[in-house]
């Protein structure tokens, strides 16, 4: 569990909350930083920011680190919209009534109108309708009979009939819709193969996985945008002088990359498949990096390398089939604290 930074004095309590729930979420779920950057949409900065009080989160990284640690959804929805309220300061610009509630309010007095404005003499010497008695009871106005043009009348009954003939079309249309549906099997095409290439979304136990290619349809893609880091682990693990390097893997994408920590810029995360087709990226910033994928149909099928500024290289071997412990936070990390 890391041990965090105090938060800044001057935030307010609601945003407060918010993130202490937040960093509670992050030490359930075991993530690093690197992984919930993998794992989202938002980068290993902006998770430090949003931690630490820094920005404040938007509401889907709040809901994808909530899902990732299997926190109360509705309860974290609610912590945000108090949050949001506190940071944006639209509690303390709200206006308030200057009347104290229930109390009637008059219509604004007319001002008297001269020359070509004034009224006619005969409307201001139209008699003022009869008032009630005070002892009167004061029920609802009474309405005078609704006129209906003839036409409208005439129409009616037609529309009724109209109406009543719709619903069982409208009815025996839904039922040709979802017996087609039904009828519909894609495990009947004659190439699986083909079909799994073609889907974009692929259902996974626990939850449902979103993933945006598979295997081939994988290559040089980023894991993060297509969807395979949500059920990525790590199959192999070495370090370089000091870096560690990774092979990371995805089941429901059958891909693999490779992914660098503890860096520095420049330092480079490739990944090398059997087939011989290899792929990298370098940092830009902080301290880590993954690579684009490889398509891999197992975890043994390629190997994460690692190719440091200072010329010093090194790879891991073939993944296996154990879901490795991920490298710990680098110690200068700023989420962490330092003693």
């Amino acid at each position: 569990m890391a041990v965090w930074k105090p938060l800044p004095h001057a935030l307010d309590t609601d945003v407060r909350n918010l993130i202490d729930q937040l960093r509670a979420c992050k030490d359930r779920s075991g993530l690093t930083l690197s992984s919930l950057a993998e794992r989202t949409r938002h980068s290993k900065s902006s998770w430090e920011r949003y931690l630490n009080g820094k920005a404040f989160p938007p509401q889907q990284a709040v809901t994808s680190l909530g899902r990732l640690a299997g926190a109360d959804e509705t309860r974290l929805a609610a912590l945000w919209e108090l949050a949001d309220r506190a940071w944006s300061g639209r509690h303390a610009s709200e206006p308030r009534s200057a009347t104290p509630p229930g109390t009637p309010v008059r219509p604004a007095e007319q001002p008297a109108t001269t020359g070509s404005e004034a009224l006619p003499s005969h409307t201001l010497a139209s008699p003022a309708p009869p008032q009630p008695s005070a002892g009167a009871a004061q029920g609802p106005p009474r309405r005078g009979p609704r006129l209906r043009p003839a036409a409208l009348t005439r129409l009616r009954p037609r529309a009724a009939r109209w109406g009543v003939l719709l619903v069982p079309v409208a009815s025996l249309a839904a039922l040709a819709v979802a017996a087609v549906v039904i009828r519909w099997d894609p495990a009947s095409q004659s190439s699986p193969g083909a079909v799994a290439r073609h889907t974009t979304i692929t259902s996974t136990e626990p939850g449902a996985l979103e993933t945006r290619c598979f295997e081939d349809s994988c290559r040089g893609q980023d894991p993060r945008v297509m969807g395979c880091a949500g059920d990525a682990w790590t199959a192999a693990l070495t370090r370089v002088h000091g870096v560690y390097v990774e092979l990371r893997y995805s089941d429901s994408c059958k891909a693999a990359w490779a992914r660098i920590s503890w860096g520095a810029p420049g330092d480079i995360a490739k990944v090398v498949a059997d087939s011989g087709t290899s792929y990298q990226e370098h940092v830009h910033y902080d301290t880590d990096v993954y690579s684009p994928m490889v398509a891999s149909d197992a975890s043994s099928a390629a190997r994460a390398c690692a190719v440091l500024t200072s010329g010093a290289h090194g790879c891991t071997g073939p993944g296996g089939p154990v879901h490795l412990t991920e490298p710990p936070e680098p110690v200068n990390s700023p989420s962490v604290s330092v003693s």
